[in-house]
């Protein structure tokens, strides 16, 4: 029993040794390479300033991100997606002509467009338009993961809200971009004749729904006085209760319609556009910071690497 545990003793302490041995081979690589920084701080100095030079040049033009916030309107949303992939496409083909009839001149400096959906699951299965929509997200959750489902992208186009990305090389003047993006998407004659029809509706709902609520009123008022003047009480009166509630949905319901008006004015709605803000993303506008460490970092590694070559080939010609 003494015997194992003297055994035991002893590897406790042999790797107790072999620990300190690896932590002290650690702290003496920091050091030599602090010395070695020290013993080359002149040739450091010298990398960090002229990396540091370079990368204020590279971050003295950075590029921008311009979003806006969309929302379609009467299905549009596939037709949203199609004008935006086909922006990007003439973008690429560099087609100037394309550009110049929308009223874009300056395709220079215009990086890219993109377009993401904003999650609104809740909008999404809430929504008056499509009553549907929960019973189908429920019927699709039953055969994979929900969380797939909401991303994806038969599902997330039919999304309320949609961002559309755009990356400048310049800081644009907003009647020079997007004024014109946001107007070539609303031309389509399809979908400008099926806004009339829907304007037509929901004016022609609204003022049917205000004559009723002044008829509601008639009624109600001539319901709460008897011939003598004296108050009749609702609350007696199931049918003048029962007009009541009806009058404040119908209050309700116009009140929707009235926000329903704004949203219609155009095909495709912007409701928030954010332009011309510096793009931090990735390595954009951080160059100052990161080439100084590169350029050091490459200066050490071709420094280790010299060395070990030459440690390397001596071995080679001594054996």
């Amino acid at each position: 029993m003494s015997t194992n545990s003297q055994e035991q003793e002893i590897d406790l302490s042999q790797i107790g040794k072999s620990i300190t041995k690896v932590f002290q081979k650690g702290i003496n690589k920091c050091f030599d390479l602090l010395f070695f920084i020290q013993k080359k701080l002149v040739i450091v100095f010298v990398l960090f300033v002229i990396g540091g030079g370079l990368g204020f040049y590279f971050d003295k033009e950075p590029n921008y991100t311009n979003n806006i916030v969309v929302a379609p309107n009467f299905g549009s949303n596939e037709y949203l997606y199609d004008k935006i992939n086909l922006i990007s496409l003439k973008l690429k083909e560099k087609d100037q002509t394309f550009f110049t009839k929308i009223g874009i001149k300056n395709i220079k400096d215009f990086i890219s467009i993109d377009i993401q959906p904003i999650n609104g699951i809740y909008n999404f299965i809430n929504s008056e338009s499509q009553k549907n929509n929960f019973e189908l997200v429920k019927l699709m959750a039953e055969d994979g993961d929900l969380e797939k489902i909401i991303e994806d992208n038969t599902t997330s186009k039919n999304y309320y809200l949609h961002a559309i990305n755009i990356k400048t090389a310049i800081a644009y003047n907003q009647k020079d971009l997007i004024d014109p993006i946001v107007n070539y998407l609303q031309q389509s004659d399809y979908f400008i004749k099926l806004q009339k029809i829907q304007q037509n509706n929901l004016e022609e709902k609204i003022t049917a729904n205000t004559s009723i609520i002044n008829q509601i009123d008639q009624i109600v008022l001539s319901l709460s006085q008897n011939k003598t003047g004296s108050s009749v009480s609702i609350s007696e009166n199931t049918g003048l209760s029962d007009l009541i509630q009806k009058k404040d949905n119908l209050i309700i319901e116009n009140q929707k319609l009235a926000t329903n008006r704004l949203e219609f004015e155009k095909i495709i709605k912007d409701q928030d556009i954010v332009t011309n803000q510096i793009n931090t993303s990735g390595a954009n506008n951080k160059m100052k910071f990161i080439l100084p460490l590169l350029f050091v970092l490459f200066y050490l590694v071709s420094y280790w690497f010299s060395k070990t070559y030459k440690q390397q080939k001596k071995r080679i010609q001594a054996s």
